[in-house]
């Protein structure tokens, strides 16, 4: 793991954690090229603001097409621009809680289940995994040790009811939850 920030704070705190730290610029290309981006296996930008996590993601993009990357942006407005710098995964903090709060309101317990759900702290864990050889033609329910409640093929999602659900294919990935505790 490889930080990369202007602030000096920040990558002390990063450095107690035992992590690689690198002051300066993450949207630059010395800077990436300095953090090894071409070998990385993936990177997490959370710049703090949109335009700067949108250039990021589109250097990282140039220097190293094949890299997962994920991005925190803030503007609902702006995920797509995310999306077509190359991000693969747009995650939307303020709409996230958002969710939460409003969740609240069909009851407490709800709410603390998906707060629960988003920390690497909780009870209960989201798992995603690749279909293995020997998982296909057999369904969700007796392959998974947890609760599997989406089916993705092809990149377009099937919850339980729905018929692709129940037949797994090569190439697909299933996401279940499972109880940590």
């Amino acid at each position: 793991i490889v930080v990369i920030d202007p602030n000096e704070d920040a990558l002390e705190r990063a450095a107690e954690c035992g992590v690689a730290v690198l002051q300066g610029d993450a949207s630059r290309d010395d800077m990436l090229n300095a953090a090894h981006v071409d070998r990385a296996v993936a990177l997490l930008v959370s710049a703090g603001r949109d335009d700067s996590a949108i250039l990021i993601v589109l250097t990282a993009r140039k220097l190293a097409p094949d890299l997962k990357i994920s991005v925190t942006i803030r503007v609902a407005d702006n995920e797509d621009i995310a999306h077509q710098a190359g991000a693969d995964t747009v995650v939307n903090p303020v709409s996230f809680a958002g969710l939460l709060l409003a969740s609240s309101l069909e009851g407490p317990d709800r709410a603390e289940y998906l707060a629960d759900l988003a920390t690497s702290e909780g009870k209960v864990m989201l798992r995603e995994r690749v279909v293995t050889p020997g998982d296909v033609g057999c369904s969700p329910d007796e392959i998974c040790s947890g609760q599997a409640v989406r089916v993705i093929r092809n990149g377009k999602p099937h919850g339980p009811r729905d018929p692709a659900f129940n037949r797994l294919q090569p190439g697909d990935r299933i996401l279940e939850i499972i109880d940590s505790a």
